[in-house]
């Protein structure tokens, strides 16, 4: 991974699920085991791109009439981040994005921009350590649109006072990476470098 393809690169923003940790299987079981409360068996959920947030989730089972929508969301989600901080210990760093995001910090400022919500974010980057690498986190609850709307790459821009021509995004999912785009950053896809299954 390097950043001189990218020229007038001048603050790094790192997605987290799937990009800086990996948590694919941990967030499947607490998402199922959400919905499953509500009577939404794995086999019954629609599709959905990678990187969705648990809000847009919810919002799109409402719209496929699985989900009531006068169901409180956020009871669900304060269900959800249990289940999720029931399984932290399993999760682990993607090492080669982790190691570039260590030797890049005291170079660019970095941010982390993401889809999950701040109870969970919070203590997965405790957890794993790489919180102290990041100059500001911005989690799916301090916008109104997650990916692929471009908020919360731009809300990262302007915490760390950089203009979001000069950033460069690191993520692992299509909607991340269409967020990049609508935020008029330059945007890496770590999917090639990591290690596969």
């Amino acid at each position: 991974m390097r950043t001189e393809r990218v020229p007038g690169v001048r603050a790094l923003i790192f997605d987290l699920d799937g990009t800086l940790v990996d948590t694919k299987a941990n967030n499947r079981r607490a998402l199922f085991a959400t919905f499953e409360t509500q009577g939404i068996h794995p086999g019954d959920m629609p599709s959905a791109p990678e990187g969705t947030g648990f809000v847009d989730w919810c919002a799109l089972l409402v719209a496929e009439g699985l989900l009531d929508p006068d169901v409180p969301v956020g009871s669900l989600r304060e269900i959800c981040e249990r289940e999720t901080l029931a399984g932290i210990h399993q999760v682990r760093e993607i090492q080669v994005v982790a190691s570039f995001a260590r030797w890049a910090q005291g170079r660019f400022p970095l941010a982390v921009a993401t889809g999950s919500s701040r109870p969970v974010v919070d203590p997965l980057l405790a957890a794993t350590g790489l919180r102290p690498l990041f100059d500001v986190v911005v989690t799916r609850d301090e916008v109104t649109h997650g990916k692929p709307a471009p908020e919360l790459f731009l809300r990262a821009a302007e915490l760390l006072d950089v203009p979001p021509a000069a950033c460069l995004v690191l993520e692992d999912t299509d909607v991340g990476m269409t967020a990049a785009e609508r935020a008029g950053m330059a945007a890496l896809d770590v999917r090639p470098y990591r290690p596969k299954a």
